[in-house]
């Protein structure tokens, strides 16, 4: 007879080694490109207001399109990873987006641009939630939140980086220098992982007749570990299904829970992309110029890189539910913070920092929290679904954000960006309260 082996008890058991250092890597990897270019058309935006004679209000739509797009890729391309496999899927997104990022640098008019952030939205969509449900299928257990932490420093450290590419070398060669990087470097980056980058034991081990595969990839996490021949590899809390129904997020007393976890993320990515699509420009609306307000905002992704190493590390030891809670009113009082000091450069810098460190933050603990709610075979689409319906917010935030701007004061606009933040508190004060009250069937969340 077969011997059984559960697959998530070996890989929750093991130690950090450089066989897990790949998978943060790669998946940083992914992390890094997908902020940079999330990130590009936000550092283009005041020159490409210049350049096009542009207003808030024609931006406005261009950024909730792209926001669209994520959210409808997130959508699809969640799906399809849960049948066909993580690391397939986010090839396809990877290399989706490098192509037609490089095809902005070379579009001549708002109404192309318009279509275009929608078709790259949609490649960028997959590839940020199946970094966390790669990561967290790899992680061992003790240090779960730690490593998805440092995995997630890539997109802060992207979306920095194109700020610094693009005030370098704005003056050389135009609003064009930061799509012609973001278009190549994911093209290069879809090589390594097809070459490096396995694919999922846990999804391997749920789908079933994988075993041999799934020894190969576990012995070059563990080269000690030994399988006889007729090892069957599973994940004993999983349950045989047919096929995934949209119904399964919501059963098994999951209902509530997903339904408040995906308005979170409607709050969370609205302000996040709403902030990183208008703070270049509202800072350039207070008074600095161009390039000061660019390098301005990459305080916002320092911010992020810190809040995102101490949130994962403060996660681990206090639980995702306080961390997440504490997060959002700091963020709340950041963000109001930013439109109340004038023009003053110092504050404004200290202001948009904390905003990264508590908004990047909390967005990348939230994301590895959601890992955490899911069997392994929902897993995929139920954090890639909370993404998408969190792209809503997305795609709203930034339209009326532009409509705001310019209508209304700065001091005005921030107060309203940050009241998302505190019904996120509340929302998850609400995912708390559930997980208390009995009789919860549990999944796999430790918080």
């Amino acid at each position: 007879m077969a011997r059984q082996v559960d697959v998530a008890e070996i890989v929750a058991n093991q130690k950090f080694g450089p066989f897990q250092f790949r998978i943060v890597l790669l998946c940083g990897m992914v992390q890094f490109i997908d902020g940079f270019d999330t990130q590009a058309l936000a550092y283009a935006a005041p020159a490409l207001r210049e350049a096009w004679n542009l207003s808030p209000r024609d931006l406005g739509p261009v950024f909730a399109l792209g926001a669209l797009g994520t959210g409808l890729g997130s959508l699809v391309l969640g799906f399809l990873a849960d049948i066909f496999g993580r690391k397939k899927v986010m090839i396809a997104a990877v290399a989706i987006f490098g192509i037609l990022t490089l095809g902005t640098a070379f579009l001549t008019g708002i109404d192309q641009l318009r279509i275009w952030r929608l078709l790259t939205g949609f490649g960028l969509g997959a590839a940020l939630p199946l970094t966390f449900v790669i990561a967290n299928e790899f992680a061992p257990s003790r240090i779960r939140g730690r490593m998805l932490a440092s995995m997630a420093c890539g997109f802060a450290v992207g979306a920095l980086t194109g700020g610094l590419l693009e005030a370098a070398l704005l003056p050389y060669l135009g609003w064009q220098a930061i799509f012609y990087v973001g278009g190549v470097v994911p093209l290069i980056l879809a090589v390594a992982l097809i070459v490096f980058l396995p694919e999922s034991v846990r999804f391997l081990a749920a789908k079933g007749g994988r075993d041999r595969e799934v020894a190969r990839i576990l012995r070059k996490a563990d080269p000690a570990l030994v399988f006889p021949d007729d090892t069957q590899f599973v994940v004993p809390a999983e349950k045989k299904r047919g096929g995934f129904r949209p119904v399964q997020l919501f059963g098994e007393g999951r209902a509530l829970t997903t339904i408040l976890l995906w308005f979170t993320f409607l709050m969370t990515l609205g302000m996040l992309n709403t902030l990183n699509n208008w703070l270049p420009v509202a800072i350039n609306m207070a008074g600095l110029p161009i390039q000061r307000a660019v390098v301005m905002t990459t305080l916002f992704q320092l911010g992020g890189i810190a809040g995102v190493l101490s949130l994962g590390v403060l996660a681990d030891r206090f639980g995702y539910y306080r961390v997440l809670v504490i997060a959002y009113v700091a963020l709340a009082v950041a963000i109001a913070a930013i439109g109340s000091v004038g023009s003053v450069a110092i504050a404004i810098a200290a202001s948009v920092a904390l905003t990264g460190l508590f908004l990047v933050g909390a967005n990348n603990t939230l994301n590895a929290f959601a890992t955490t709610l899911y069997p392994t075979s929902i897993r995929s689409t139920g954090v890639s679904w909370a993404s998408s319906f969190g792209r809503l917010g997305g795609a709203m935030g930034p339209y009326f954000g532009g409509l705001l701007l310019g209508a209304i004061p700065l001091q005005p606009t921030f107060f309203i960006f940050a009241v998302p933040a505190l019904l996120a508190a509340l929302l998850v004060l609400g995912m708390l309260k559930v997980r208390n009250a009995p009789p919860p069937v549990a999944a796999e969340a430790r918080a």
